[in-house]
């Protein structure tokens, strides 16, 4: 998300916000040696938040045994971590009651938000993901970001009224219209108010995890938030059977889980929603509308062989082995057969590309031209098979030596190209140097048992320098500093500015 619409956020008088006794409470959550004590006195000077954490520790969500008859007792019921999701909840569902809207139908927000939370929360149950109140406040929290975007940029946002009923291609919407999408925004929020980075990162990817890198550990975490979503979609949307099968398929490749065990999590959707809309004093959906929708999802979901499950999923597999065999045929266009590093046509097309990037962020780009010394020869002598081998070597050896960002690329025979982006005249000489001397010194054995080394010659040039404005020119003044290697005498590293010198004063330097 840019500079521009943070600035926009992070001044909207009108965001979503929470209460100064939640925000403490997050404050002081912090502290791994937090009194119970403290939170209790924090929270009794909010007497609304304080009645909804009672009746929280005392509801069949989390009693356990004895029922709580103070906060006290009710913090120790639920842990610090439900009290402050307790906390949050209650004080943004009393923020929404107040929110002007613009392009968000709100009923139909905080539907959506009470039910990903359900879900969330039953999802982690079954995975045997025992952070309860975390997931229930990531599955609650996760489309935070529409709220901000339509209170920043209400009239702008507006516009997206007609599609926000249809979630899926929200996001795309979104970052069309507004630059950004509420997963994004929605992030940025919670890191202002200080929550923990996993329910950041299960807001930001809880529409696509493939946008986002999971740390080891959180796989399943957000895997649920991102499931709870298309959950809560089952309910909501008038096309059950297309929701069902988008969960059916997001649960899966999210959870590796089947639609036996998603049947159960629907199931349990039922007999648990009315307990959270008595807690949050809303009804989400009527009893029939529940038993309904669940028992029309399930038996769907019953029913394996129904067309539009087996069909969706067939395709989506189908598409994504049709993406791989892409990505693996364009990989080996791009590959050189013999030695296995890039090729020409790849060079060419990622040199523009790259001298651009290096133009525009006002970075040097330096071009080695490399050429293997009499290799012809060792053709002749030795034969090809033999010389394919040699290539092969060098090729690894240098190839080892470079970093990631680095371009290297077999440009015909035996000549290459490496591409050094931020490294200058000086630095790309003395990785040439190194290369080189390992070349020479490199052996290579022979079906007679004998050895034969082979030298290398390498003209250099770099971006910005005189003369050079363009890849073009940047190739022309390393191919006239490799030939002046050549001429020089051969196994040695010339730079182009000294090319230039030495065709008019008739010198070579920088030899080996």
């Amino acid at each position: 998300m840019n500079k521009t619409i943070e600035n926009q956020l992070r001044l909207c008088p009108t965001l979503p916000t929470i209460s100064s006794v939640a925000l403490r409470i997050i404050q002081i959550g912090r502290n791994p040696d937090i009194d119970l004590a403290e939170v209790a006195r924090l929270l009794s000077k909010d007497p609304a938040l304080a009645t909804k954490t009672l009746r929280m520790a005392n509801s069949p969500l989390y009693m356990r045994g004895r029922q709580a008859r103070n906060l006290h007792q009710a913090i120790t019921v639920l842990g610090l971590n439900a009290t402050v999701s307790v906390a949050l909840s209650f004080s943004l569902s009393t923020w929404l009651r107040d929110a002007p809207a613009h392009g968000i139908d709100l009923d139909r927000y905080w539907r959506r938000a009470l039910l990903s939370a359900l879900a969330a929360r039953l999802l982690g149950e079954h995975q045997d993901i025992h952070v309860p109140e975390e997931l229930f406040l990531a599955g609650l929290l996760q489309d935070l970001g529409m709220l901000a975007l339509d209170a920043a940029m209400p009239e702008t946002y507006g516009q997206l009224k007609h599609i926000v009923h249809n979630h899926d291609p929200l996001p795309v919407y979104e970052r069309e219209l507004v630059g950004t999408d509420h997963c994004e925004a929605g992030a940025w929020l919670m890191e202002e108010w200080g929550l923990p980075d996993y329910l950041v990162l299960a807001t930001r990817g809880s529409d696509d995890l493939s946008r986002i890198e999971v740390p080891e550990g959180l796989e399943s975490f957000v895997g649920c938030v991102a499931v709870s979503g298309r959950i809560a979609e089952i309910y909501l949307v008038e096309d059950t059977q297309s929701a069902t099968a988008a969960a059916v398929q997001t649960a899966r490749s999210c959870l590796n889980m089947g639609p036996d065990a998603l049947s159960d999590v629907l199931t349990r959707m039922a007999e648990t929603l009315p307990e959270v809309e008595s807690l949050f004093e809303m009804t989400v959906l009527s009893p029939p509308q529940a038993l309904g929708l669940t028992d029309q999802a399930r038996e769907l979901l019953a029913t394996r062989n129904l067309q539009l499950l087996r069909s969706a999923t067939e395709l989506q597999e189908r598409e994504q082995e049709f993406r791989q065999q892409a990505h693996r045929l364009d990989y080996i266009a791009r590959q050189d057969a013999l030695t296995g590093i890039f090729n020409r046509r790849h060079f060419d097309e990622a040199f523009s590309k790259l001298f651009a990037q290096a133009r525009a962020e006002a970075y040097p780009l330096s071009l080695a031209y490399l050429d293997l010394d009499h290799f012809k020869e060792i053709n002749d002598r030795y034969g090809h098979p033999i010389g394919d081998k040699i290539l092969a070597a060098i090729a690894k050896r240098i190839h080892d030596q470079l970093r990631a960002d680095d371009l290297f690329a077999r440009y015909g025979g035996e000549e290459f190209v490496l591409l050094l982006p931020g490294i200058d005249t000086t630095g790309a000489q003395k990785i040439l140097v190194r290369i080189c001397d390992g070349i020479s010194a490199l052996e290579h054995k022979l079906e007679d048992g004998n050895t034969l080394t082979v030298t290398l010659s390498a003209g250099i040039a770099t971006f910005p320098g005189q003369g050079i404005h363009s890849p073009n020119e940047l190739m022309q003044a390393s191919d006239h500093a490799l030939y002046e290697a050549k001429q020089g005498g051969r196994n040695r590293v010339v730079l182009a500015d000294v090319a230039v010198k030495s065709s008019t004063e008739g010198r070579i330097d920088r030899p080996l």
